[in-house]
């Protein structure tokens, strides 16, 4: 199909109706025409034409329906099952019970009874494994190397017809989905959920709770607990409920064969598929107001509707189209209106057609500024009228045409993705899509169909919504078994709509205009630098790499530009600067992200080591977009009320960090402490107060001045395309520029044997650490490390937390360090004080020696063999082929040999090269350590762990400013 012309006279036609929809309203279908919503009948699976893999669907005599996909070129293959009962189903007297299942299905099989064994077997076969329970649905699934697929496939179908649901196992379950309820619940968005069941009609089953711990988890007078588990499993668990995807290099009548010998086993009890009766919302719980007090300093609005499900109109899509309305940043609309009177600092919704079961969800996400608190009538105001405006004027062909071309771009040049995640979508989707459409339909926009948008449209009133307002000042009295989180609920009133409607007329709200960024050619240019990248410039203060791709053609690629300077990490002042001018571009430049978005384009920029500028996607406009970008930020100005706002901002993220999941603080803890240009939180909020608007100018204008253009291209450019995009930077930058070298941030090289520790009490309930080690990167070690981790995982899993059930998250980590390598463990527990927890930790690494002296030589290449398989298997897409290269990069390691030197080391090495290393990491001699602790509300009365000989930091800031004169670090 050519799209090119027939494109450009649609675009002339767009600006034209756009005059005319200003001019005199609305241009939509005569709404007596009736189009079809039904998908076009297809008599095969419908795939991208960028896909070369082979398909099919078979039923099984057992009614359960596996979709085979055929791969001859992946060296791991997957598979996903799900079934179609969730957190709807569960008895009200037991909440998580669906959850709790989820968990105990990995706890042994009739065939395979040993607890842990599934998780080692997968480990050691290079996969990766895992579950999730959704409202309507549960999902597993599992990818290994190839030769162990069918190995993997006997013990996963165990799952669904042998599980041992053992009591004395089921107990200990308990505990970690008890665990993973304590580490997740103090999040706002967890709690937010539970909230919008809680106002819903409570006689739906979202207004359960669904996540489970040990209160819910527990029989309940002559209802047990293990019987519910039990009836659950046996009455569900029907293979005429569940689908599944299989993913393979085998052919496809292979694969038939396998899926008949594993799957056939499961049961048909001929349950059938549950059904939800219940009203989400009735008119008690619409046309509310709900006050929420969030946990961290979160400030928003928004409005949530429940719609009438249409998840069979995906073929014609009017939720999307709506979306698409509704969130668009053009100038004019909601998003930029109240973004450009310092309102709100995002917008953006999300829907699903069948949210509910027998109904679905719109929502309006607007993420205020302290001056959009202040005036939440007037950001009501402002959604009133561009609602009104969307039902009276939006339904117009001309949106249809823009992201029917949108996605039909995307289809035709879809990348593949991992196999892991494809199989698992593909097994969910099943559920509740037609077979033919269940890889195409998100893409498919058949016709465009006026009445079921104008449908969608007429549900977004005020009188079928639940508006939340969430910040810290909000009147709540309504307290949350289970979440720490306070609500109220309280009428829409006839005063409030007045005023709202009083607000609307202030503001000049206009649909979006026509994308002009939508790519038209779609050439490839021809691959010479397949190998690595090229170096295509080499000057003082500028340098230019391309890479072409070996694997994939596609008219697409990545541009990265960044404008290195180390002015940006020259002082907490300089960190803050850099910081709000991130914030405020990005918010100068979300209008064109949002246009090079539906055009098939992105464009990131961020402040670091300088300022990075990324455009990615189609190549065809990719110069409009960056001669745009760059012009707006030479242009960059803000004013005092907008900058106030975004320093409110920056602000309320620092407070907001100490209410995040624990794990998420941990790590951004290590990183300031390692990283030696790393600014403490209230070095930060120090400088914050006195910066001004000028200061934000200057500090672009130094930046630029001192700016080391780097570039990096890979994907479909030609040399003289690359040079071009490049030189529109340097036309923008100063003539005379005071460059320096490239600016790396600076790490911490601890001598071996010392020991740094970090203590912070904080407030949460549960306690976490970070124990991890660093030592100098060199191939032998890196490869030993990665083998241990492979190994160590599994057993620390198995222990810590299935044996001694002491945390949800346990883990151990191994990863390049610029040039160290840095592995160790962490934890989050809810059950045990920092110094219990890690003597137990402590006792499983003594105990470890033991056990990694008993791997046999098969197990050890076993291992060895997938690590092997990950590293020299294919890229999937152009984006994953390229992350191969971009970090040596970054780094100026251009020989770009590091992937080659590991595999080689991995080759030679041999189990005494792993005990050997692991003896070492128990002795500590030939390490750094860098020891991270933070202690919850719940264990405040309990110890810290105190090693031997640690440095204690008490503050960051004079640690580092200590170190930077000892030659302990790396420029």
């Amino acid at each position: 199909m050519i799209v090119t012309e027939k494109y450009k006279f649609g675009l002339v036609i767009a600006l034209s109706i756009n005059l005319l929809i200003s001019a005199c309203g609305s241009t939509q279908e005569n709404e007596s025409q009736q189009v079809s919503s039904e998908p076009e009948v297809q008599h095969h699976i419908v795939k991208s034409p960028n896909d070369n893999r082979e398909y099919d669907s078979i039923v099984l005599d057992n009614e359960l329906q596996i979709l085979l996909v055929s791969d001859p070129d992946i060296e791991k293959s997957a598979v996903a099952l799900s079934v179609a009962v969730g957190s709807f189903q569960e008895p009200k007297e037991f909440g998580g019970l669906a959850h709790y299942l989820e968990h105990m299905l990995f706890m042994g099989t009739k065939s395979y009874p040993e607890v842990g064994g599934y998780g080692e077997f997968v480990t050691l076969n290079g996969g990766i494994q895992n579950a999730y329970t959704e409202l309507d649905h549960t999902n597993f699934m599992v990818a290994v190397n190839n030769d162990a697929f069918e190995q993997a496939l006997s013990r996963f179908s165990g799952f669904f017809y042998e599980a041992l649901l053992n009591e004395e196992y089921a107990d200990k379950e308990r505990n970690a989905v008890h665990s993973e309820w304590s580490m997740k619940s103090p999040n706002d968005w967890v709690i937010l959920a539970q909230v919008e069941g809680k106002t819903l009609n409570p006689e739906h089953p979202i207004s359960q709770f669904n996540w489970g711990n040990l209160e819910s988890l527990a029989d309940n007078g002559d209802e047990k607990l293990q019987d519910a588990l039990v009836d659950f499993y046996h009455r569900y668990y029907s293979a005429n409920l569940m689908k599944s995807a299989m993913i393979s290099h085998l052919p496809i009548a292979e694969m038939r064969l396998l899926a008949k010998r594993h799957f056939s086993k499961i049961p048909n009890k001929h349950t059938p598929k549950p059904t939800i009766n219940v009203a989400a919302a009735t008119e008690k719980q619409l046309k509310k107001i709900v006050h929420y007090v969030p946990q961290a300093d979160m400030k928003q609005l928004s409005l949530h509707f429940v719609i009438e499900n249409n998840a069979h109109e995906f073929a014609v899509k009017p939720n999307g189209y709506v979306n698409y309305l509704i969130a668009n940043e053009m100038p004019g609309t909601l998003a930029s209106e109240l973004r450009d009177t310092g309102l709100a600092e995002a917008v953006y919704s999300t829907y699903e057609a069948d949210e509910y079961g027998n109904s679905g969800s719109f929502i309006l996400y607007i993420d205020l500024t302290e001056t959009g608190v202040q005036n939440r009538d007037r950001v009501m105001g402002a959604v009133v009228k561009y609602l009104s405006l969307l039902r009276e004027h939006g339904v117009n062909p001309l949106y249809f045409n823009e992201i029917k071309q949108s996605l039909s771009n995307d289809f035709r040049f879809k990348e593949k993705t991992n196999d892991y995640n494809y199989a698992m979508q593909i097994a969910a989707n099943l559920q509740h899509l037609p077979t033919e459409y269940v890889l195409s339909s998100e893409y498919e926009y058949q016709r465009f169909n006026a009445a079921a948008i104008q449908k969608v449209l007429n549900q977004l009133t005020i009188e079928n919504a639940r508006i939340f307002y969430i910040d810290k000042a909000q009147p709540a009295d309504i307290k949350m078994k289970f979440f720490a989180g306070k609500y109220s609920v309280r009428d829409i009133t006839d005063k409030n709509i007045a005023t709202w409607q009083k607000y609307a007329t202030q503001f000049n709200l206009r649909l979006p205009r026509a994308n002009t960024l939508m790519p038209e050619n779609f050439d490839l240019v021809t691959s010479v630098n397949m190998d690595k990248p090229e170096l295509l410039v080499s000057e003082k203060g500028y340098t230019v790499h391309l890479g072409h791709s070996a694997l994939f053609k596609q008219p697409k690629g990545r541009i990265s530009l960044e404008l290195n300077s180390g002015i940006t990490k020259v002082s907490a002042r300089a960190h803050v600067l850099a910081s709000l001018l991130s914030r405020a571009l990005n918010q100068q430049l979300i209008e064109l992200q949002s246009e090079a978005g539906a055009a098939g384009m992105g464009l990131n920029t961020s402040l670091h080591n300088g300022l990075s500028l990324t455009v990615s996607g189609f190549t065809d406009r990719q110069g409009d977009l960056l001669s745009q970008t760059l012009q707006q930020i030479v242009s960059f100005d803000i004013s005092d009320v907008d900058l106030n706002n975004i320093k409110g901002s920056f602000v309320s993220d620092i407070e907001s960090s100490k209410k995040q999941i624990l794990l998420n603080q941990l790590f951004p803890k290590f990183s300031e402490m390692v990283n030696l240009d790393g600014v403490s939180d209230h070095a930060l909020l120090a400088q914050v107060e006195g910066i001004q608007p000028s200061d934000l100018k200057l500090f672009r204008d130094q930046l630029l001045k001192t700016a080391n253009l780097r570039v990096f291209a890979f994907g479909n450019y030609t040399v003289e395309q690359v040079n071009t995009l490049s030189e529109l930077v340097l036309a923008e930058l100063p003539a005379e520029r005071e460059v320096s070298k490239v600016y790396q941030t600076p790490t911490l090289h601890p001598s071996l044997g010392s020991i740094y520790s970090w203590q912070e009490d904080i407030d949460i309930s549960d306690v976490g650490l970070i124990d991890a080690y660093l030592t100098s990167l060199n191939p032998t070690d890196l490869a030993a490390a990665r083998v241990l981790s492979q190994l160590i995982r599994p057993a620390l899993f198995k222990q810590i937390r299935t044996e001694e059930q002491l945390a949800y998250a346990v883990g151990f980590f191994g990863e390049t360090w610029r040039d160290q390598i840095l592995f160790g463990f962490y934890i989050q527990s809810p059950v045990k004080g920092l110094d219990e927890v890690h003597k137990r930790i402590e006792l499983f690494r003594h105990n470890f020696v033991k056990k990694l002296a008993a791997v046999t030589a098969e197990s050890f290449n076993i291992t060895k063999n997938g690590i092997l398989t990950n590293l020299n298997q294919p890229a999937k897409n152009l984006s994953q082929e390229m992350g191969e290269f971009i970090e040596e990069w970054r780094n100026q390691e251009w020989a770009f040999d590091s992937k080659p030197k590991l595999i080689e080391a991995l080759k030679k090495l041999t189990l005494d090269d792993v005990i050997a290393f692991y003896k070492d990491l128990q002795e500590g001699a030939k390490f750094g350590r860098v020891l991270i602790q933070m202690r919850g509300n719940n264990f405040a009365d309990k110890d810290f762990i105190e090693l031997k000989g640690a440095v204690k930091i008490t503050d960051v800031d004079v640690f580092h400013q200590r170190l930077i004169q000892k030659p302990l670090i790396s420029h």
